[in-house]
């Protein structure tokens, strides 16, 4: 059997090799979840820092009315800022290093892993995780939303004012991909840029709190990641063909003379 596989050019997997694929993806989920940790804990120094200061009118409502719809709001707001703190970390882990190629051990054993997967299972595969974390976002958006819904008349009204549970979850989530187009497509000009932002939200949010604005940059923001979250699914193939390639070239470069 290894016989034939040498013949039809395909490399021999040794038995460490095999075992290294389970140990590199729990060494992936540990690298996720610290970088969650690392975002929790930021986003819980931010708001207490903001409490302790009494530098926001929302986060101090919301702690003196102290009641299960507070903290549920509350809550929800810290979640979404370890999110954006976490996958922030995330991508200065992923993007700084390939600016700075360094070949090492790890490279060329990844390298070797994709060379070895099967495309129909592996797109497969990336496909269900990516759309996993779609779905995540708008599961995210739906708390968010409906945490706002149920929060006190006073905390909403120092943000957009009353909104009903479903129409806070539908504003939030068109807020959220209206805005990230914005940021995402600046370049074409606000001229150009209004009749597609006005398709996803005819009226956007407005407000006249410092915490309204600081919210409603989170919530583009946030908006942002998910729409790259939809492309990142989207491209799949894409992406898989560039590690192939890019495995195939690191191949090629640490061959032996």
């Amino acid at each position: 059997m290894t016989a034939i596989s040498a013949q039809a050019g395909e490399p021999h997997v040794t038995e460490a090799e095999r075992q290294r694929g389970p140990i590199s993806a729990i060494l992936g989920l540990f690298g996720l979840v610290a970088r969650i940790i690392s975002g929790s804990l930021i986003a819980i120094v931010i708001i207490a820092v903001a409490a302790i200061a009494d530098a926001s009118q929302l986060i101090n409502l919301l702690i003196s009315d102290g009641s299960a719809a507070s903290i549920f709001f509350l809550l929800m707001l810290a979640i979404v800022l370890a999110d954006l703190i976490a996958k922030f970390i995330g991508i200065l882990g992923s993007t700084f290093p390939d600016l700075v190629p360094k070949l090492d051990d790890e490279h060329v054993k990844r390298a070797s892993l994709v060379q070895r997967l099967r495309p129909g299972q592996t797109v497969a595969l990336l496909s269900g995780a990516n759309t996993a974390s779609v779905i995540l976002f708008l599961v995210m958006f739906a708390l968010l939303g409906a945490s706002y819904a149920a929060s006190p008349a006073s905390a909403q009204q120092a943000l957009f004012g009353a909104l009903q549970p479903v129409e806070a979850i539908e504003i939030f989530l068109r807020e959220g991909v209206a805005g990230s187009i914005g940021y995402f497509l600046f370049f074409l000009g606000p001229d150009s840029l209004k009749p597609i932002t006005d398709a996803i939200l005819a009226k956007p949010l407005t407000t006249a709190t410092v915490d309204g604005d600081l919210f409603l940059v989170g919530l583009r923001l946030y908006g942002l990641a998910f729409v790259l979250a939809i492309l990142r699914t989207l491209v799949t193939p894409i992406i898989y063909v560039r590690a192939r390639l890019r495995a195939r070239a690191i191949a090629e470069n640490t061959a032996p003379a």
